[in-house]
């Protein structure tokens, strides 16, 4: 038995949520992978899958073997890639999630220039508003606006993310335009998020902090409808710059409350913590804290 291949068949199984999937990501018969994953449990010992005819779960065990098969595979995938980096190769498969909105505006336009400095790294991208579980989901790299890991991840700042109250000239005719952050109860708010009862905004003018409860006919997980939402001049939103950007610069957005501003919040590359980090990792890490630091404005 060729340990390694059976613990990249059970992290694969794992990771695909199935041995139909696995075999398909593996590219070998679906009896290859069950029959892997048997002889693993059988030289351990232990059983690592409950299996259903629907779906299949890690035992406890389980759990704490994929963990650890993780680890391995990670050193022995970065012990190729330094052998490779003589001649300047790096390689191999990098799964990565992110927001939709920060995938589509910001990722979709350097994964070409990612690829050309590293031909050898197949990317595979994710783009979810769910706020998935990086190691469940076997991501290599998990892209997060605010909301930072837990302490078994590590998180990198790639860039900040200024958000900006924003609303349609139309609404602001319609509706006036707030002189503080108290007005916004009496406005139409679009906010991210589904809570029925409102959302609680916090501002500061540097000198004074309001925190006011905002609602609104729109609540979305999602930046890209809350923009195109507020520009039909549905009400008034508060969103990070780079997904109001081309709006404001054409006017179809205008800031509201220049004076106030909501707590900074970080883009963030989060990755399961290791004692060595991956190349094929540190290389598309690094490459967007050079990429996107060069986006931001002088």
């Amino acid at each position: 038995m060729d340990r390694i291949e059976c613990m990249r068949t059970f992290v694969t199984t794992v990771n695909q949520n199935g041995f139909a999937a696995a075999a398909r990501a593996l590219d070998v018969p679906r009896s290859k992978v069950s029959k892997q994953i048997q002889a693993l449990e059988e030289a351990i010992g232990v059983q690592l899958l409950q299996r259903t005819t629907r779906s299949l779960h890690l035992t406890e065990a389980g759990a704490e073997y994929y963990e650890a098969c993780r680890e391995v595979l990670a050193s022995v995938d970065e012990a190729e890639q330094r052998a490779r980096t003589g001649l300047g190769e790096i390689r191999g498969v990098l799964r990565v999630n992110a927001p939709m909105s920060f995938g589509l505006s910001r990722l979709g336009p350097l994964i070409p220039k990612f690829h050309e400095l590293h031909p050898g790294v197949e990317l595979q991208l994710v783009l979810s508003d769910q706020q998935v579980d990086p190691v469940k989901g076997g991501f290599d790299v998990t892209i997060r606006i605010a909301s930072l890991p837990d302490s078994s991840m590590v998180a990198r700042s790639l860039a900040p993310a200024p958000r900006i109250m924003v609303a349609s000239p139309e609404y602001l005719a319609r509706e006036g335009k707030p002189q503080t952050p108290r007005d916004l109860t009496m406005h139409k708010c679009l906010s991210y998020g589904y809570l029925q009862s409102g959302v609680s905004l916090q501002l500061s003018n540097g000198k004074e902090t309001q925190r006011v409860q905002v609602t609104g006919p729109l609540h979305a997980n999602n930046g890209d409808i809350l923009c195109q939402a507020a520009q039909a001049g549905m009400g008034i939103a508060l969103l990070p710059d780079f997904i109001i950007e081309k709006a404001l610069a054409e006017g179809r957005l205008v800031p509201v409350l220049c004076d106030w501003k909501a707590p900074a919040i970080t883009i963030n590359a989060v990755y399961p913590s290791a004692r060595r980090v991956p190349l094929k990792t540190r290389a598309f890490i690094d490459f967007l804290v050079a990429e996107l630091a060069v986006e931001k404005p002088a």
